[in-house]
This record gives C-alpha cells, structure tokens and sequence, in this order.
C-alpha cells in the first residue's frame, strides 16, 4: 500500500493552511482567503483547493477549531471531469477525517464548505490534506533468452503491484538505448499479479543490438525495469537477380541487388551463368558491400543463344543465391547504335521494343525492333524465314502515317516495306502490311513526323529452308 503524500501546492511553506475565521450568514460559511502562500480560492460558499493532478484512492484531512460551534464539513473532489463528494458528516475537534474512495481517482481539486450554527464568530485551522495513492507497479527486466537473427525471448518479472493490480505488462526495445513503450513492444492487456513473464519478439534484424526494457501498468502510471540488451545471430546476405541489359549479341550487363545484410557487410558479390541452370562460368568481385543493386559486364557470349545467370553475395557467415532466370543474345547482323533489343516476344522467338513516339511537332521520330532468328525459342538451328503478312498494332491517337522499313541479313541499307495510315477512331488501332520477305535476320524500323504509340506486332511467315 502507498504512503500518505502531500500534494504539490496544497501545503504552505510551514505546513500548514493559516486559521482562517468562519462566521455565521444563516446558511454556509463563507471564507475568503487573504495568504498569497495558499493557492486556493473563494469558490461561492466553498473553499477551493486546486493541486497537480495526483492518482489517489484515499484522502484525509486534519483540522482544529476554536469552538464548537462548527458542526459538519463537506468535502467533495473533482475527477472524471466533475465534482465528487468525498465526505460529508460532523467530524471531532484535532482529528483526522479519513474518506477511501470507491476506486482510485485522478484528482486535481477539492472543495470544503462548512456549517456554523451560531452567530459568533469561529476560527478553523486546517495542518493538511494528504491523499494515499495507487503506486504504479514494481518490474524487474531479464537476459534476453533465445536468440536467433530475428527472433528472441523477452523476460521480465512484476514483483510489486503498487496496490493495483496491473492492466498491461510487456517487452519494449529499440536499437538506440533507453527503450519506452513509445518504442517497438510486444504487449498483453488483462489482469495480472506478480511473477515472472515472457514475451516473443520477431522482426528483429540479424546481427543488431537491441535494448530491453520489461514494464507494466496500472491506474498509477507505466513502471519498467532495468535496461538489457542483446545481439541477434548473423546470417548470409540476401540477393536478388533482374534481367540483364544492354543485351547485344556478344556481350550483356547482368543486374543483381543485395537487399539485407544478414548483419555485416558482404565481401564478395558478382553472377554465375551457363547454357543450362550450372555456373559454368562466374564473374564477381571483392570489397566490402552494403545493400544496393550491382552490375557486371558479360562478354564473349554466343550470338541468339540462351543462357541461365543468377547472382550471389558472400559474407563471414556464407553464400546466398537468387533464383536463376534465362535471358537471350540477340541475333547477330549490323543493328543501329541505340537499338533496344529483346524487350518483348511471343512464343516463337520474335521479339520486339514497345515504342513511343516523343515528338508531335513535325520532327521525324524513329523507332526500332529486332526479330530473333530462333523460330523454336530454344538453342538450336536458324531458319530462313518468308515474311509475307504484318499486323501492327498502335493506340489510336491524332492520325498520321508511319513508314516501315527493313534491313535483312547483314543488308547495310534499309528498305521501305510500306506506309501505314493511322486515321481509325478506335482505342487500338490494328494495320495490315502485305509483304514479301526472306531471309534469316529482319530488323524493322518505324518513322514518323506525327504522335504514335506502337504496341506491338503479328508476322506471318513460313519457314524458307536451313542453315
């Protein structure tokens, strides 16, 4: 159980409220307060006394008069927004009046009002007002237990209620010292007594030193324990791999990112690829690595071939891989500087660059896709092919025309397929380009002075002998 305490600015500096004088009006005294040391107030027929708001369960108050003609006292506290009565009766001369209150309280004033039955004047001195209060609990916190890269066991002890049984107790803990419940927590509400308690705490990241607090609350406020701390377990780094760029016939740049540390950084990273999902070969290089996406140049690679390529990254406790994804070369033959390749494709092998043009203005805008020349979309045989139908597809917007042109094999000129005019209404406008076209390698090119989008096209072939 708490102490008696006295509340801030209820008391004078010598302990006491100076005897102030009553006098009968035919119904309450009334008491005007004239020592400046006394923050208190006349509140109509009442004596007010406001104070820092305190947590209480019990109040008392000791009171002298210098004859009996004051009878009775009021007393009521304000808290829950109003006033309260506390006690109301007669009480004796140099005594303490003593009121428990049905629960405990925040209390930030009191009022009293006082009966004197006769007409003759009566002195009151009040020596103090004491509350007895709820004490927030007692909680001690533990070593830390059971711990991995990102989970670990708080441990902590209430072994004190304060008088109240507390409503909340948990684990809270950061990464910078002197953790609250502002903090990261893990919590339980309810009704609890003392004795020791655990609390599980996952997220955490490998190889980082936390700071631990045990707590617990009741109506009196939190109370936390001692401040632990822990270091969680390190572990292999995390990689991902994304599709290669700038891919050409000979060469392509592989494209990786460490995305977590594992707790240190990483002192190796680089790619493993090969014809099938083995790392035949491997580029890397050493240093110290944080997190963030790296790069490779891959050369001496085979033209219209496959290849499987995945990335790594090593620290002190091991390697860790991403997942193998396949990329293609692109065919070999004289492409233009700038060309984008192999951005989209159907199961066929061609594959082409979504475009768009940038310029409405009248300046001719150029655009480029490629054709593979890998009609099965696997390692193997070139086919001469006869293109003799195209379907181009574009989003509908202000008309115009855009001319298709062609270079075929190791051709050094290009040569117009034909003009198509972009003068439907619809969303998606589809344009049919009649055509006859052989050979092993096409690279098409579009032109046009007026906005276009070019979503993508349809050929229509058939195969025109082997290599």
């Amino acid at each position: 159980m708490a102490s008696w305490v006295k509340p801030t600015g209820y008391v004078d500096a010598d302990n006491n409220f100076d005897s102030e004088t009553y006098v009968y009006d035919g119904n309450l005294a009334t008491k005007t307060i004239s020592n400046p040391d006394i923050p208190a107030k006349s509140w109509g027929s009442f004596l007010e006394l406001t104070h820092a708001a305190m947590w209480c369960d019990k109040v008392r108050f000791y009171a002298l008069y210098e004859s009996a003609f004051i009878s009775q006292i009021d007393v009521d506290a304000y808290y829950g927004g109003v006033w309260n009565n506390v006690y109301s009766g007669s009480f004796a001369n140099s005594t303490w009046v003593e009121k428990t209150l049905a629960s405990p309280q925040i209390i930030t004033a009191f009022r009293f009002r006082f009966y004197n039955n006769s007409s003759t004047a009566s002195t009151l001195w009040f020596y103090e007002v004491d509350f007895e209060g709820t004490d927030s609990p007692t909680v001690t916190s533990q070593a830390v237990s059971d711990i991995l890269a990102s989970t670990a066991t708080g441990n902590g002890n209430i072994t004190a209620t304060g008088g109240e049984a507390p409503t909340k107790r948990g684990i809270c803990y950061n990464t910078t010292g002197t953790p609250t419940v502002a903090d990261s927590k893990v919590e339980e509400t309810g009704s609890f007594t003392t004795g020791a308690f655990t609390e599980a705490l996952t997220g955490l990241t490998p190889g980082t030193t936390y700071y631990v607090k045990a707590y617990a609350y009741n109506s009196a406020g939190y109370a936390y324990g001692a401040e632990v701390n822990f270091t969680t377990d390190k572990v292999a780094p995390t990689v991902t791999v994304q599709a290669p760029t700038s891919v050409l016939p000979t060469t392509a740049t592989a494209n990786g990112n460490i995305t977590a540390l594992g707790g240190e950084n990483s002192t190796v990273r680089g790619f493993e690829y090969g014809l099938t999902k083995t790392g035949t070969w491997d580029i890397h290089t050493h240093g110290s690595y944080s997190t963030g996406a790296f790069t490779a140049s891959l050369t001496s690679l085979t033209a219209n071939t496959s290849y499987w390529i995945r990335a790594y990254a090593t620290n002190s406790i091991g390697t860790s891989y991403s997942e193998w994804i396949q990329f293609q070369t692109a065919a070999s033959g004289v492409i233009p500087t700038g060309t984008k390749l192999d951005i989209c494709s159907d199961y066929s092998g061609y594959t082409y660059q979504l475009q768009r043009s940038e310029t409405d203005d009248g300046d001719v805008y150029t655009a480029y896709f490629v054709i593979s020349t890998d009609l099965t979309n696997k390692q193997g045989l070139a086919f001469y092919k006869r293109i003799y139908d195209l379907h181009l597809y574009f989003n509908g917007y202000d008309g115009g025309t855009v001319t298709v042109y062609v270079k075929r094999d190791s051709e050094l000129t290009w040569q117009s397929v034909g003009t198509i005019t972009l003068d439907d209404d619809e969303d998606i406008i589809i344009e049919h380009l009649a055509c006859d076209l052989r050979g092993k390698h096409f690279l098409f090119k579009l032109s046009a002075a007026n906005h276009f989008e070019f979503l993508g096209c349809l050929y229509e072939f058939i195969r025109d002998g082997m290599r």
